[in-house]
């Protein structure tokens, strides 16, 4: 008779943690970087002209993400990690001393251009090291973890960067950030993998091609990839600009917006610490389709029903669907994906779904403008509820599991 072997959370992964001291606090770093931007942009020109540096600063990392990817499986994902740290930091310091003497757009831009050429590699690389970190039936309960320190980051991120920017203006804020990126490369620098790579030694865009090569060739990680950006394209527009639409189209205001955001937000940390003790490591096709299907459901509901306790409990329960979802995405893609590949595979589903935030929000707005608020959550609903279909439609991928051990 055999006996299940009990896997260690990753949680209790001191190398696991280290890494992810360094990325959340590199991930903060970018959000008080975004809100000095977006500040300084508007203070020196206008809000129209801060839209523009900020589209600019999201160019680089968008167009070098698939890049990115391959340079992490060319070489060392630590050191490029490393790498990314040094370069924002050291473009922080100098955005500090330039802010010191006569700030203009035309340095804001210069600056978030070198910022977003270094912050490009960093995701890639991220993910390549993040899985080597642990073993196959740790990856679920280390997704868990991941998305916890993600959405503390986001959480907090923003607020620091209002505060460092009020007390001390552009200076302090990318002072303090520059400390982010020099503590990042501290905790990254002491997370060694348990299992080293051979660089692939492929020139970069042979090994761009050869990386979507195994995509095509992986039908479940192909697909599951597909759903995840059809998902991603119906819930960022109305979890995002969305919620503020229909706070208006309702007349709840600005405490309704506070509210909705805060009841996404705790629905979403609620299932992510769920997920950190009930690992996802069967039938996780399923998975992912059942809180796809419970996502579209609750913005539908939080849209059509007029009471906003009902709409927050309805933010709430989105919030809920959504940490399954992305979570077994992320499992799945990792436990599929080998070693000498995770880098690409790593870049194409962080452009699926971080890559394509803009798009999603401009696909909501241009929905609500053509045919009003309410059928613009119906389509966003009707498209998470094609992302679930995918993946119930390949047996496969439905059935999916990964070793506990």
């Amino acid at each position: 008779m055999s006996t299940a072997v009990a896997v260690r959370p990753a949680y209790r992964e001191p190398a696991y943690l280290r890494y992810l001291a360094g990325h959340g606090t590199s991930l903060l770093g970018d959000q008080v970087w975004h809100v000095a931007l977006s500040f300084s942009a508007v203070q020196l020109a206008s809000p129209g002209v801060a839209g523009l540096v900020m589209t600019v600063a999201a160019v680089p990392r968008l167009a070098l993400m698939l890049l990115g990817g391959a340079l992490a499986d060319r070489f060392d994902a630590r050191r490029l990690m490393i790498g990314s740290d040094l370069a924002r930091a050291v473009v922080m310091v100098l955005a500090a001393v330039l802010a010191f003497s006569s700030p203009s757009v035309l340095w804001l831009v210069l600056v978030a251009l070198a910022f977003g050429i270094a912050d490009a590699v960093f995701l890639p690389a991220a993910g390549s090291l993040q899985p080597r970190l642990l073993e196959v039936g740790q990856l679920s309960s280390g997704a868990a973890l991941n998305e916890v320190v993600a959405r503390a980051a986001l959480l907090l991120g923003a607020p620091l960067g209002g505060v460092l920017v009020a007390v001390g203006g552009l200076p302090l804020a990318c002072v303090v950030n520059a400390v982010t990126f020099v503590i990042s490369m501290v905790a990254v620098t002491s997370a060694r993998p348990r299992r080293e790579v051979e660089p692939s030694g492929e020139p970069m865009f042979a090994a761009m091609r050869s990386g979507f090569a195994f995509l095509r060739g992986d039908r479940v990680l192909r697909t599951v990839i597909l759903a995840a950006l059809v998902i991603n394209l119906g819930f960022i527009g109305p979890m995002n600009l969305g919620i503020a639409v229909l706070a208006d189209y309702r007349g709840w205001g600005s405490v309704g917006i506070g509210l909705l955001v805060a009841g996404f937000g705790g629905g979403a940390a609620l299932g992510s610490l769920v997920l950190l003790r009930v690992h996802l490591r069967a039938r996780l096709g399923l998975i992912v389709a059942v809180a796809a299907l419970v996502e579209a459901v609750a913005m539908v509901a939080m849209a059509v029903w007029p009471s906003l306790p009902v709409a927050v409990l309805a933010a709430v329960l989105v919030g809920l669907g959504g940490a399954p979802c992305g979570i077994g995405v992320r499992t799945l893609m990792q436990a599929r994906t080998p070693d000498a590949f995770r880098g690409r595979v790593s870049s194409v589903h962080t452009l699926c779904s971080l890559g394509i935030a803009p798009l999603a929000m401009a696909l909501f707005g241009l929905t609500v403008d053509a045919v009003g608020v309410l059928p613009a959550f119906l389509f966003s609903a009707a498209l998470e509820l094609i992302g679930a279909t995918l993946c119930l439609a390949v047996p496969d991928l439905r059935q999916a599991s990964i070793k506990q051990g």
